[in-house]
């Protein structure tokens, strides 16, 4: 593993906000261009949007169980959500004893927190900041925080930035020993085969082979659409028994990570493979750990886990790598932040021993979203504490449908192209034969 490191809303004048503006700090809301920023807070200030993320139950459950089954760290604290959304985190953290919560929200949505805390009787804890995090004036708040929450996870862990935003507050407005929920994250990358999927993104290029298109050659624009098909990252769920190797595990400390280190993120690994077949690209995901006195809480979002509103993100190779057992790949990710509040992708690889490689770059801010997510799951009942155990491969049956149909999908595919795949595979073998 490797670490790195009296209710009112408030919405300052123009004025009133540069005369009490701190200075500027590298990274976070501001480093980003102005129509990005804008667009995010639109999408966000919408209910629908919130009610997405509320009615993923994996998310919100665990969020609630991070925080009330924690109350130690909450009864009688002074607490701040990062980014509150319609509200709720602070009220987990109302009910689960804190004295005061500032909920700091930049979208319109902030006014449907003050609603809810109103409508729950919390007005008299809760104060709603109208107003960006990186903007607030250290004379609206009561001194320093004793305890941080916030949902600053993007599809990825790293997308859209928030993370930024989360370890500026903890460094401005955090005390000493106080509690972040979440703590830290793991991160996960694992290879994939899924010649389904890459034959897929193949023939939704195949268009620009024409060479008569009302007696025009569109054929040499074949490379530049399918440069652009596979700079899209996958979101979806996906099967897990497509993995030719362990996954590999990163640790990211929100306690300890420093802004430098989150606008150029470097990471290298090696894949121990142990499965025959060919490397179409690798899947990401993550866990966020919420680390109380009281309770350990997992929340996680892997392929092996039931689904939810993140999915996981593939990352598609133009020139898969055909992998034996016992074989190694080197693979390093290099991710640099950007103005559109993501950040460009590269990944490459190298067949441990051969001279082969394979290597591309992604554009974040342009994902293709596959997977089929139902944020009309059942509500589990997060009144009673069950075992950790439950929190992992518990997957709901329309998730297992998917997965069967995928599986099917495949082995029809697999028996189809069998010829095909066996002259690639065996391409790549005599190649390795031959340098070796």
């Amino acid at each position: 593993e490797q670490k790195v490191g009296g209710n009112s809303e408030r919405k300052k004048s123009n004025a009133s906000r540069k005369s009490s503006k701190c200075s500027p700090t590298k990274g976070g809301i501001h480093e980003n261009a102005n129509s990005s920023v804008e667009q995010y807070f639109k999408y966000y200030s919408k209910l629908s949007n919130q009610q997405n993320m509320l009615q993923d139950s994996i998310r919100t459950g665990h969020y609630y169980q991070g925080i009330v089954n924690n109350k130690i760290d909450f009864k009688d604290k002074v607490v701040m959500d990062i980014g509150a959304g319609s509200g709720i985190l602070s009220l987990f953290a109302a009910m689960a004893g804190a004295k005061k919560v500032y909920a700091v929200e930049a979208s319109n949505v902030a006014l449907a927190a003050k609603a809810l805390a109103a409508a729950n009787s919390y007005s008299h804890i809760i104060e709603v900041i109208f107003d960006k995090l990186e903007d607030i004036d250290r004379k609206e708040l009561e001194g320093n925080v004793d305890v941080l929450v916030s949902e600053p996870l993007g599809t990825m862990l790293f997308n859209e930035r928030m993370l930024e935003t989360y370890i500026i507050a903890r460094d401005k407005y955090l005390k000493p020993q106080g509690k972040m929920f979440p703590s830290s994250a793991n991160f996960f990358v694992a290879p994939f085969y899924d010649e389904v999927l890459f034959k897929e993104q193949l023939n939704k290029v195949s268009f620009w082979n024409s060479t008569n298109f009302y007696g025009l050659n569109l054929i040499c624009l074949k490379e530049q659409a399918k440069k652009e098909k596979f700079a899209q990252p996958i979101i979806e769920t996906y099967d897990p028994n497509t993995h030719l190797a362990k996954e590999i595990k990163r640790v990211v400390d929100f306690t300890k990570i420093t802004m430098e280190e989150l606008q150029n993120i470097h990471y290298d690994f090696t894949f121990d493979i142990n499965t025959v077949g060919i490397m179409h690209g690798v899947g990401t995901w993550f866990e966020a750990i919420f680390e109380g006195t009281q309770s350990y809480i997992v929340l996680p979002t892997g392929p092996k886990n039931s689904p939810t509103h993140w999915y996981q993100m593939r990352f598609l190779l133009q020139q898969p790598i055909a992998v034996n057992p016992g074989q190694q790949v080197d693979g390093v990710l290099d991710m640099k932040v950007n103005q559109q509040q993501t950040y460009d992708v590269d990944f490459s690889f190298k067949l441990k021993g051969t001279n082969i490689e394979a290597k591309n770059s992604y554009d974040m801010k342009d994902p293709e979203y596959r997977g089929y997510y139902n944020s009309m799951q059942p509500q589990q009942n997060y009144n009673t504490t069950y075992p950790q155990s439950n929190l992992y491969y518990n997957w709901p049956q329309s998730g297992t449908i998917q997965i069967v149909q995928r599986e099917e999908q495949q082995q029809k595919n697999s028996t189809a192209n069998t010829f095909d795949y066996q002259i690639f595979y065996y391409s790549y073998s005599k190649k390795l034969e031959t340098e070796r």
